[in-house]
Protein backbone atom coordinates (compact mmCIF):
# COMPACT_ATOMS: atom_id res chain seq x y z
CA UNK A 1 0.00 0.00 0.00
CA UNK A 2 2.88 2.34 0.86
CA UNK A 3 4.81 1.50 -2.29
CA UNK A 4 1.46 1.82 -4.15
CA UNK A 5 1.14 5.45 -2.41
CA UNK A 6 4.92 6.48 -3.16
CA UNK A 7 4.41 5.47 -6.81
CA UNK A 8 1.33 7.45 -7.46
CA UNK A 9 3.14 10.60 -5.83
CA UNK A 10 6.01 10.61 -8.28
CA UNK A 11 3.77 10.00 -11.37
CA UNK A 12 2.02 13.17 -9.93
CA UNK A 13 5.03 15.30 -9.51
CA UNK A 14 5.98 13.98 -12.61
CA UNK A 15 3.04 15.61 -14.59
CA UNK A 16 2.83 18.57 -12.26
CA UNK A 17 3.48 22.24 -13.78
CA UNK A 18 6.59 23.39 -12.80
CA UNK A 19 7.78 20.18 -10.86
CA UNK A 20 9.53 17.07 -12.46
CA UNK A 21 9.82 13.79 -10.07
CA UNK A 22 12.35 15.80 -7.76
CA UNK A 23 11.91 19.40 -7.70
CA UNK A 24 15.04 21.37 -7.68
CA UNK A 25 16.27 22.69 -4.28
CA UNK A 26 16.02 26.61 -4.20
CA UNK A 27 19.31 27.35 -2.36
CA UNK A 28 18.08 30.77 -0.90
CA UNK A 29 21.47 31.90 0.08
CA UNK A 30 23.66 30.91 -2.62
CA UNK A 31 20.70 33.09 -4.55
CA UNK A 32 21.36 35.61 -2.33
CA UNK A 33 24.96 35.85 -2.22
CA UNK A 34 24.86 36.46 -5.95
CA UNK A 35 22.25 39.04 -5.85
CA UNK A 36 24.18 41.11 -3.70
CA UNK A 37 26.84 41.60 -6.22
CA UNK A 38 24.87 43.76 -8.11
CA UNK A 39 25.36 46.52 -5.52
CA UNK A 40 21.50 46.75 -4.11
CA UNK A 41 19.86 48.15 -1.10
CA UNK A 42 19.28 44.98 1.18
CA UNK A 43 16.67 46.97 3.06
CA UNK A 44 14.96 47.70 -0.11
CA UNK A 45 15.29 43.80 -1.20
CA UNK A 46 14.11 42.78 1.92
CA UNK A 47 15.04 39.14 1.08
CA UNK A 48 14.02 37.15 3.40
CA UNK A 49 10.88 38.22 4.30
CA UNK A 50 9.84 38.66 0.28
CA UNK A 51 12.22 36.30 -1.47
CA UNK A 52 8.93 33.49 -1.93
CA UNK A 53 6.20 36.08 -2.47
CA UNK A 54 8.32 37.18 -5.33
CA UNK A 55 9.37 34.57 -7.49
CA UNK A 56 7.27 32.66 -10.60
CA UNK A 57 8.00 29.37 -11.93
CA UNK A 58 8.77 29.30 -15.62
CA UNK A 59 9.62 25.68 -15.43
CA UNK A 60 10.98 23.54 -13.29
CA UNK A 61 14.20 25.20 -13.48
CA UNK A 62 14.25 28.45 -13.99
CA UNK A 63 12.15 30.89 -12.01
CA UNK A 64 11.61 34.88 -12.82
CA UNK A 65 12.64 37.01 -9.31
CA UNK A 66 10.83 40.25 -9.23
CA UNK A 67 11.11 41.79 -5.84
CA UNK A 68 8.49 42.96 -3.73
CA UNK A 69 8.46 46.86 -3.91
CA UNK A 70 10.55 47.28 -6.79
CA UNK A 71 10.72 47.12 -10.41
CA UNK A 72 14.11 44.88 -10.85
CA UNK A 73 14.23 41.26 -12.53
CA UNK A 74 16.22 38.39 -12.14
CA UNK A 75 16.13 35.38 -14.08
CA UNK A 76 17.37 32.43 -11.94
CA UNK A 77 18.65 29.26 -12.84
CA UNK A 78 18.06 26.47 -10.22
CA UNK A 79 20.88 23.72 -9.92
CA UNK A 80 23.53 22.16 -7.51
CA UNK A 81 24.96 25.85 -8.09
CA UNK A 82 21.87 28.35 -8.85
CA UNK A 83 22.86 30.75 -11.46
CA UNK A 84 20.95 34.52 -11.40
CA UNK A 85 20.76 36.54 -14.39
CA UNK A 86 19.84 40.44 -14.60
CA UNK A 87 17.10 41.53 -16.70
CA UNK A 88 16.41 44.77 -15.33
CA UNK A 89 17.29 47.21 -12.59
CA UNK A 90 14.89 49.56 -13.31
CA UNK A 91 12.98 50.92 -10.23
CA UNK A 92 11.10 53.77 -11.22
CA UNK A 93 8.74 54.94 -8.62
CA UNK A 94 8.81 52.28 -6.16
CA UNK A 95 5.05 51.61 -5.50
CA UNK A 96 4.65 47.71 -6.30
CA UNK A 97 4.53 46.33 -2.85
CA UNK A 98 1.83 43.90 -2.67
CA UNK A 99 1.24 43.86 -6.17
CA UNK A 100 0.09 40.45 -8.13
CA UNK A 101 3.09 38.75 -10.26
CA UNK A 102 1.80 36.04 -12.19
CA UNK A 103 2.44 34.28 -16.16
CA UNK A 104 0.45 33.39 -18.71
CA UNK A 105 1.50 31.98 -21.92
CA UNK A 106 4.76 32.74 -20.80
CA UNK A 107 4.41 36.50 -20.49
CA UNK A 108 5.21 38.13 -17.37
CA UNK A 109 2.95 40.56 -15.66
CA UNK A 110 3.03 42.66 -12.74
CA UNK A 111 -0.90 43.88 -11.64
CA UNK A 112 -1.95 46.73 -9.60
CA UNK A 113 0.43 47.44 -6.10
CA UNK A 114 1.26 50.25 -4.16
CA UNK A 115 4.14 52.53 -2.01
CA UNK A 116 4.48 55.29 -0.07
CA UNK A 117 0.93 57.05 -0.87
CA UNK A 118 0.82 56.12 -4.16
CA UNK A 119 -1.18 53.85 -5.92
CA UNK A 120 -1.01 51.81 -9.22
CA UNK A 121 -3.75 50.31 -10.73
CA UNK A 122 -2.47 49.19 -14.29
CA UNK A 123 -1.67 46.19 -15.31
CA UNK A 124 2.12 45.62 -17.26
CA UNK A 125 4.33 43.17 -18.50
CA UNK A 126 7.62 42.61 -19.42
CA UNK A 127 9.23 43.16 -22.88
CA UNK A 128 12.17 40.16 -23.34
CA UNK A 129 13.70 42.30 -25.94
CA UNK A 130 13.56 45.67 -24.54
CA UNK A 131 14.17 44.60 -21.42
CA UNK A 132 11.74 47.10 -19.71
CA UNK A 133 8.27 46.73 -18.01
CA UNK A 134 5.60 47.95 -20.38
CA UNK A 135 1.93 49.03 -19.89
CA UNK A 136 -0.74 46.84 -21.08
CA UNK A 137 -3.45 49.11 -22.11
CA UNK A 138 -6.88 47.41 -21.50
CA UNK A 139 -9.89 47.87 -23.19
CA UNK A 140 -13.01 49.37 -21.53
CA UNK A 141 -10.60 49.00 -18.10
CA UNK A 142 -12.51 51.72 -15.91
CA UNK A 143 -11.15 55.73 -16.68
CA UNK A 144 -11.62 55.63 -12.64
CA UNK A 145 -9.90 53.45 -11.31
CA UNK A 146 -7.58 54.17 -8.05
CA UNK A 147 -6.17 50.86 -6.80
CA UNK A 148 -6.49 47.35 -6.81
CA UNK A 149 -8.02 45.65 -3.94
CA UNK A 150 -7.76 41.94 -5.26
CA UNK A 151 -6.76 39.85 -7.86
CA UNK A 152 -6.43 36.24 -8.46
CA UNK A 153 -5.80 34.48 -11.89
CA UNK A 154 -7.83 31.45 -13.13
CA UNK A 155 -7.09 30.04 -16.91
CA UNK A 156 -6.57 33.27 -18.87
CA UNK A 157 -8.90 34.87 -16.78
CA UNK A 158 -8.05 37.80 -14.15
CA UNK A 159 -10.40 38.52 -11.09
CA UNK A 160 -10.23 41.56 -10.10
CA UNK A 161 -11.91 44.20 -7.38
CA UNK A 162 -11.77 47.79 -7.64
CA UNK A 163 -12.00 50.70 -5.81
CA UNK A 164 -12.93 54.02 -7.50
CA UNK A 165 -11.67 56.52 -4.61
CA UNK A 166 -8.96 58.06 -4.03
CA UNK A 167 -7.08 56.81 -0.79
CA UNK A 168 -8.34 59.90 1.01
CA UNK A 169 -11.61 59.07 0.27
CA UNK A 170 -11.77 55.87 1.67
CA UNK A 171 -9.79 55.95 4.57
CA UNK A 172 -10.00 53.39 7.37
CA UNK A 173 -11.81 55.51 9.93
CA UNK A 174 -14.45 56.68 7.25
CA UNK A 175 -17.72 55.63 7.43
CA UNK A 176 -18.54 56.65 4.25
CA UNK A 177 -20.27 54.02 1.56
CA UNK A 178 -18.01 54.10 -1.61
CA UNK A 179 -18.45 52.49 -5.37
CA UNK A 180 -16.18 49.15 -5.54
CA UNK A 181 -16.49 47.12 -8.64
CA UNK A 182 -15.76 43.41 -9.45
CA UNK A 183 -14.83 41.90 -13.15
CA UNK A 184 -12.77 40.32 -14.73
CA UNK A 185 -9.69 41.03 -17.32
CA UNK A 186 -9.66 38.78 -20.56
CA UNK A 187 -5.75 38.68 -21.13
CA UNK A 188 -6.22 36.86 -24.63
CA UNK A 189 -8.64 39.46 -25.87
CA UNK A 190 -7.49 42.46 -23.51
CA UNK A 191 -10.51 43.33 -22.35
CA UNK A 192 -11.76 43.94 -19.30
CA UNK A 193 -15.91 43.18 -18.19
CA UNK A 194 -17.69 43.97 -15.33
CA UNK A 195 -19.45 41.50 -13.53
CA UNK A 196 -20.98 44.12 -10.47
CA UNK A 197 -20.58 46.92 -8.56
CA UNK A 198 -21.36 48.10 -4.94
CA UNK A 199 -20.91 50.63 -2.39
CA UNK A 200 -19.07 49.70 1.06
CA UNK A 201 -16.90 51.01 3.95
CA UNK A 202 -13.06 50.59 2.81
CA UNK A 203 -12.98 49.31 6.72
CA UNK A 204 -15.44 46.76 6.37
CA UNK A 205 -13.72 45.47 3.07
CA UNK A 206 -10.23 45.83 4.38
CA UNK A 207 -11.37 43.66 7.62
CA UNK A 208 -13.09 41.09 5.80
CA UNK A 209 -10.14 40.15 3.25
CA UNK A 210 -6.56 39.77 4.27
CA UNK A 211 -5.58 38.55 1.16
CA UNK A 212 -5.24 41.45 -1.80
CA UNK A 213 -4.58 44.38 0.86
CA UNK A 214 -1.41 41.76 1.71
CA UNK A 215 -0.60 38.80 -0.54
CA UNK A 216 1.68 37.27 2.04
CA UNK A 217 5.21 36.63 2.43
CA UNK A 218 5.22 33.15 0.38
CA UNK A 219 3.08 32.60 -2.53
CA UNK A 220 2.87 29.23 -4.85
CA UNK A 221 0.01 29.32 -7.38
CA UNK A 222 -1.50 26.65 -9.45
CA UNK A 223 -4.01 26.48 -11.70
CA UNK A 224 -7.24 26.10 -9.60
CA UNK A 225 -5.60 27.43 -5.75
CA UNK A 226 -2.75 29.79 -4.92
CA UNK A 227 -1.35 28.63 -1.17
CA UNK A 228 -0.63 32.13 0.86
CA UNK A 229 1.67 31.96 4.03
CA UNK A 230 1.91 34.49 6.24
CA UNK A 231 4.70 35.60 8.19
CA UNK A 232 4.10 35.17 12.46
CA UNK A 233 6.64 35.99 15.41
CA UNK A 234 9.08 32.91 16.85
CA UNK A 235 9.61 31.97 12.99
CA UNK A 236 6.01 31.23 13.12
CA UNK A 237 3.65 31.28 9.52
CA UNK A 238 0.06 31.25 8.99
CA UNK A 239 -0.78 29.00 5.46
CA UNK A 240 -3.94 30.16 3.49
CA UNK A 241 -5.74 28.40 0.52
CA UNK A 242 -7.54 30.56 -2.11
CA UNK A 243 -9.94 28.27 -3.94
CA UNK A 244 -9.45 30.35 -7.56
CA UNK A 245 -13.26 29.62 -8.86
CA UNK A 246 -15.39 29.85 -5.76
CA UNK A 247 -13.17 33.00 -4.34
CA UNK A 248 -12.90 31.28 -0.82
CA UNK A 249 -10.04 32.06 1.27
CA UNK A 250 -9.82 29.15 3.98
CA UNK A 251 -7.20 27.40 6.47
CA UNK A 252 -7.32 23.60 7.71
CA UNK A 253 -6.03 21.61 10.31
CA UNK A 254 -3.13 20.20 8.41
CA UNK A 255 -2.20 23.50 7.18
CA UNK A 256 -1.47 24.85 10.22
CA UNK A 257 1.29 22.03 11.44
CA UNK A 258 3.29 23.09 8.64
CA UNK A 259 6.42 24.91 9.19
CA UNK A 260 8.06 28.34 6.73
CA UNK A 261 10.01 26.78 3.92
CA UNK A 262 13.75 27.41 3.01
CA UNK A 263 14.31 26.16 -0.46
CA UNK A 264 15.18 23.01 0.23
CA UNK A 265 12.13 22.15 2.20
CA UNK A 266 8.66 23.62 0.16
CA UNK A 267 5.23 23.55 0.07
CA UNK A 268 3.14 23.36 -3.35
CA UNK A 269 -0.36 22.44 -5.02
CA UNK A 270 -1.59 20.66 -7.99
CA UNK A 271 -5.26 20.94 -8.55
CA UNK A 272 -6.46 19.89 -5.23
CA UNK A 273 -3.71 18.31 -3.56
CA UNK A 274 -0.88 20.24 -1.56
CA UNK A 275 2.51 18.56 -1.15
CA UNK A 276 4.99 19.27 1.78
CA UNK A 277 8.24 18.50 0.67
CA UNK A 278 10.46 18.58 4.62
CA UNK A 279 14.31 19.30 4.74
CA UNK A 280 15.32 15.51 4.52
CA UNK A 281 13.16 15.31 1.05
CA UNK A 282 10.61 13.64 2.66
CA UNK A 283 7.31 14.23 0.93
CA UNK A 284 3.65 13.89 2.31
CA UNK A 285 0.35 15.27 0.49
CA UNK A 286 -3.69 15.54 1.18
CA UNK A 287 -6.62 16.84 -0.58
CA UNK A 288 -7.48 20.20 0.66
CA UNK A 289 -11.04 19.35 -0.14
CA UNK A 290 -11.39 16.71 2.30
CA UNK A 291 -9.32 18.48 4.97
CA UNK A 292 -11.63 20.97 8.11
CA UNK A 293 -11.95 24.13 7.36
CA UNK A 294 -10.69 26.33 9.84
CA UNK A 295 -11.22 29.89 8.48
CA UNK A 296 -13.23 30.68 5.61
CA UNK A 297 -13.93 33.86 3.70
CA UNK A 298 -15.89 33.92 0.99
CA UNK A 299 -14.85 36.95 -1.04
CA UNK A 300 -17.44 36.38 -4.25
CA UNK A 301 -20.49 35.81 -1.97
CA UNK A 302 -19.76 38.93 0.28
CA UNK A 303 -19.39 41.20 -2.50
CA UNK A 304 -22.29 40.08 -4.62
CA UNK A 305 -24.22 40.00 -1.39
CA UNK A 306 -23.44 44.21 -1.19
CA UNK A 307 -25.25 44.74 -4.51
CA UNK A 308 -28.96 43.72 -3.08
CA UNK A 309 -28.33 46.97 -0.98
CA UNK A 310 -30.54 49.30 -3.03
CA UNK A 311 -34.10 51.44 -2.22
CA UNK A 312 -36.19 47.86 -2.08
CA UNK A 313 -34.13 46.79 0.55
CA UNK A 314 -34.26 50.03 2.10
CA UNK A 315 -37.61 50.55 1.83
CA UNK A 316 -38.57 47.27 3.72
CA UNK A 317 -36.45 47.93 6.63
CA UNK A 318 -36.75 51.48 7.31
CA UNK A 319 -38.91 51.01 9.98
CA UNK A 320 -36.45 48.80 12.04
CA UNK A 321 -33.53 51.48 11.04
CA UNK A 322 -36.00 54.00 12.43
CA UNK A 323 -36.14 52.14 15.98
CA UNK A 324 -33.12 51.14 16.23
CA UNK A 325 -30.81 53.87 14.88
CA UNK A 326 -30.61 55.78 18.38
CA UNK A 327 -29.61 52.69 20.64
CA UNK A 328 -26.97 51.56 17.79
CA UNK A 329 -25.87 55.13 17.76
CA UNK A 330 -25.45 55.21 21.81
CA UNK A 331 -23.85 51.82 21.75
CA UNK A 332 -21.33 52.91 19.58
CA UNK A 333 -20.49 55.70 21.22
CA UNK A 334 -19.86 53.60 24.62
CA UNK A 335 -17.60 51.24 22.61
CA UNK A 336 -15.26 53.47 21.63
CA UNK A 337 -14.85 54.62 24.82
CA UNK A 338 -13.83 51.42 25.99
CA UNK A 339 -12.20 50.02 23.08
CA UNK A 340 -9.49 52.64 21.60
CA UNK A 341 -7.21 51.08 18.50
CA UNK A 342 -4.20 51.95 20.50
CA UNK A 343 -4.33 50.06 23.66
CA UNK A 344 -1.60 51.36 25.37
CA UNK A 345 -2.01 55.26 23.93
CA UNK A 346 -1.08 57.19 27.43
CA UNK A 347 2.23 55.86 26.96
CA UNK A 348 3.34 56.44 23.80
CA UNK A 349 2.13 59.86 24.04
CA UNK A 350 4.57 60.48 27.34
CA UNK A 351 7.25 59.12 24.66
CA UNK A 352 6.49 61.42 22.04
CA UNK A 353 6.02 64.67 24.04
CA UNK A 354 10.06 63.93 25.05
CA UNK A 355 10.42 65.11 21.21
CA UNK A 356 8.33 67.68 21.10
CA UNK A 357 9.25 70.57 18.59
CA UNK A 358 11.93 68.20 17.06
CA UNK A 359 11.85 66.06 13.95
CA UNK A 360 12.44 62.34 13.90
CA UNK A 361 13.47 59.80 11.34
CA UNK A 362 10.85 56.50 10.41
CA UNK A 363 12.61 53.95 12.28
CA UNK A 364 12.73 56.30 15.56
CA UNK A 365 9.32 56.56 15.38
CA UNK A 366 8.47 53.25 14.61
CA UNK A 367 10.67 52.09 17.93
CA UNK A 368 8.82 54.73 19.98
CA UNK A 369 5.61 52.83 19.07
CA UNK A 370 6.64 49.44 19.47
CA UNK A 371 6.18 48.15 16.14
CA UNK A 372 9.55 48.36 14.50
CA UNK A 373 10.10 44.22 14.88
CA UNK A 374 7.00 43.60 12.54
CA UNK A 375 7.16 43.02 9.01
CA UNK A 376 7.50 45.81 6.47
CA UNK A 377 3.50 46.06 5.82
CA UNK A 378 2.45 45.60 9.22
CA UNK A 379 4.84 48.06 10.55
CA UNK A 380 3.26 50.92 7.43
CA UNK A 381 -0.64 49.76 8.78
CA UNK A 382 0.33 49.99 12.34
CA UNK A 383 2.65 53.32 12.11
CA UNK A 384 -0.87 55.10 10.30
CA UNK A 385 -3.51 53.50 12.76
CA UNK A 386 -1.40 54.99 15.45
CA UNK A 387 -0.62 58.73 14.18
CA UNK A 388 -4.17 59.06 12.96
CA UNK A 389 -5.20 58.16 16.59
CA UNK A 390 -2.84 60.32 18.34
CA UNK A 391 -3.42 63.58 16.23
CA UNK A 392 -7.69 63.13 16.60
CA UNK A 393 -7.21 62.27 20.15
CA UNK A 394 -4.00 63.02 21.85
CA UNK A 395 -2.80 66.37 22.73
CA UNK A 396 -0.09 66.25 20.20
CA UNK A 397 0.50 66.31 16.62
CA UNK A 398 2.69 63.99 13.98
CA UNK A 399 3.31 65.53 10.99
CA UNK A 400 5.28 64.21 8.34
CA UNK A 401 7.83 65.94 6.50
CA UNK A 402 9.78 65.71 3.40
CA UNK A 403 13.66 64.83 4.20
CA UNK A 404 16.13 67.83 2.87
CA UNK A 405 18.57 65.38 1.32
CA UNK A 406 16.26 62.48 -0.23
CA UNK A 407 12.69 64.11 -1.26
CA UNK A 408 11.28 60.29 -1.91
CA UNK A 409 11.30 60.12 2.24
CA UNK A 410 9.94 61.44 5.15
CA UNK A 411 10.62 62.14 8.90
CA UNK A 412 8.38 63.05 11.43
CA UNK A 413 8.07 66.18 13.13
CA UNK A 414 6.52 66.19 16.98
CA UNK A 415 4.46 69.19 17.58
Amino acid sequence: MLLKKITLLLFILLIHKGYSINPRIIDTLKIHNQIKLFGLNEDRLNFKSHFFSSIVFKNDSTLFYNPNGTFYLFKIQLGDNPKVYKLTLDNHAEINFNRYLFLNNNVLYSYGGQGGFNEFPWLIYFDFVSKKWKKNNIKNYPYDVKKVLISWKINNKLKVLLSHLSEEEEGIYSKNKNRYTFGEIDLEKNEYKEDFNFKSTYRDLLFISNLGFFRGNYVYESDLFSIHGYYQDNNKIDYRILDKRKGIFKGSSILDKFERVNGISYLYIKDSLIYYKDNYGNIESFNIREETTTIKKDFVTKYSSLVKDNSIIYSVFFIIICVIFILTLIKKIKYKTKHKLIANQDVIEEKIKRFKSTTITKEKLDEIFGISHYSYETIKKRRSIIINQLNKEGNIKIVRVRKNNDKRYYDYKIN
